[in-house]
């Protein structure tokens, strides 16, 4: 990396750091003014409020880059427009996209994390913030499954198979405990062996499951007979993957788990159209990102020390807010009118970034 090209890094870095942190601080303030309304519920207290929004921040980053891009380039190149430094480097026969390829780097930077924040560390945020709350607020009413909400799951119900026994759960509650569990248990031959079925089963410490109040049917041939406990350890009722899955929402899952859940509902014949909106539009952000960051550039281009610094950003806040309220309705639009998801939910982060590839090769010739 040159040093012209070190200096326009720095420069856009230097604009978007402190667009991310105000973004974030807003953002942050709305979500834990939504937490404040549950303290006192259960055990929920400020400070687990703080931790719950904390857990959410690798979420908001994530969200909120593509928008930073284009504020943050605005910001940190529009300094160098304004000190006529733009104009020194077209002086000095720097072209458009010779300018703009520094700036994609930095992208890739960006995208780079997406992917890492979206693979290792908003699932597991996401998990952590879902089980405190969760644990916190366990003198709630039960925590209903919803299609969105839970990994595989639609409607209220969830169901699953583990090592050969398939599992019908009703309703997650707080505390990471299942609520109006079956469970059945087929022979070799495809017959139905054993049945239990249980008003709760938790979680234990050691991933063992503590089932309350089970009914426990052993069919052989045409007889069947049935005992009741009151308390039963099962240590093979969910694996980790599917746990996680539960309390976790599918907005959060990491993309191939996400990928995972779609062909799991496929095959299962349920519906798997809003699990694919969100898996597109996961992919939708590193587009929108590089597109974002790239159309910075040509907003300066031409610009003069007249146009204030204040203004390049209420347009680029402009776009952002279009670019971020276009994205999604897109995934409803696929979901009314039937169209293609991924296309659909992609087309306006491709739109963006070809909006800027266009600006930058007319503004190149």
């Amino acid at each position: 990396m040159t040093r012209i090209d070190r200096y326009i890094s720095l420069s856009f870095l230097g604009g978007c750091l402190p667009v991310l942190l105000l973004l974030l601080s807003l953002f942050s303030f709305l979500a834990l003014s939504e937490e404040l309304e549950d303290i006192g519920d259960g055990s929920y207290e400020l400070a687990d409020a703080l931790l719950v929004v904390v857990y959410n921040l690798p979420t908001l980053v994530v969200n909120l880059l593509p928008v930073t891009a284009l504020l943050g380039g605005l910001l940190g190149l529009g300094a160098l427009a304004n000190n006529l430094e733009l104009i020194t480097m077209r002086a000095a026969a720097m072209s458009p996209a010779r300018i703009a390829l520094p700036i994609a780097k930095m992208a890739l930077v960006f995208i780079a994390l997406v992917v890492l924040l979206q693979s290792f560390v908003i699932p597991r945020a996401e998990y952590n913030a879902a089980g405190h709350r969760a644990k916190t607020l366990m003198e709630q009413g039960p925590l209903e499954l919803e299609g969105e909400t839970a990994g595989v799951g639609v409607d209220t119900e969830f169901w699953t198979r583990n090592k050969g026994q398939f599992i019908r759960i009703d309703h997650v509650e707080p505390g990471r405990s299942l609520a109006e569990v079956e469970l059945y248990q087929f022979d070799d031959k495809g017959n139905l062996a054993r049945m239990l079925q249980t008003t709760r089963a938790q979680l234990l410490q050691d991933k063992t499951w503590l089932l309350h109040q089970v009914y426990a049917t052993q069919f052989e041939d045409a007889h069947s007979q049935t005992e009741y406990k009151d308390t039963l350890l099962w240590d093979a009722l969910l694996n980790e993957e599917q746990t996680r899955a539960l309390i976790t929402p599918a907005s959060a899952m990491a993309p191939t788990d996400l990928w995972k859940s779609i062909q799991r509902l496929e095959r299962n014949n349920m519906n798997s159209e809003s699990h694919r909106v969100l898996f597109w539009t996961q992919m939708s952000i590193p587009l929108g990102l590089l597109g974002m960051a790239l159309l910075s550039l040509p907003f300066l281009l031409g610009s003069t020390r007249s146009v204030p610094v204040g203004k390049r950003i209420a347009m680029g806040a402009l776009i952002g807010i279009t670019y971020y309220l276009v994205q999604q309705i897109s995934g409803h639009l696929a979901g009314v009118l039937h169209w293609n998801v991924a296309l659909t939910v992609l087309a306006p982060s491709i739109l963006i970034l070809a909006i800027a590839l266009f600006l930058l090769k007319r503004a190149n010739d």
